[in-house]
């Protein structure tokens, strides 16, 4: 919805305030929206647009570990295997890119990703 692309920073709202616990988003800095992105993720209905479709569902769930500092590599691809388990998928489809798999598949990928930090 067009509020929680507000809330994080896809769209910027033509008037009023984007507040959560407190704090107005619409004003942080990219740093002081750090700790927002941990708690706050998008999953949307079409996944294609947010999946890179150069990188592996492996490297598409793990970027969000590496860039806020949660696991190493081997680590990682350990959590990548436990998170596509949760969610219902494979862990041998880690390997494949977003295009080789279903829509429903694509959008359960998203998930994993959000819960991953």
């Amino acid at each position: 919805s067009t509020v929680g692309r507000c809330v994080v920073r896809l769209d910027t709202p033509t008037g009023g305030e984007v507040v959560i616990d407190g704090t107005d988003v619409t004003r942080l800095s990219p740093r002081g929206m750090r700790p927002l992105r941990k708690k706050v993720h998008l999953v949307f209905q079409d996944p294609s647009s947010s999946l890179n479709p150069r990188m592996t569902i492996r490297q598409i769930i793990a970027e969000p570990l590496r860039l806020h500092g949660l696991a190493g590599r081997a680590e990682a691809s350990a959590r990548v295997d436990e998170l596509l388990r949760q969610v219902g998928l494979r862990p041998e489809l880690a390997d494949r890119t977003p295009h080789q798999l279903s829509g429903g598949q694509r959008q359960r990928v998203s998930i994993a990703r959000a819960l991953s930090v």
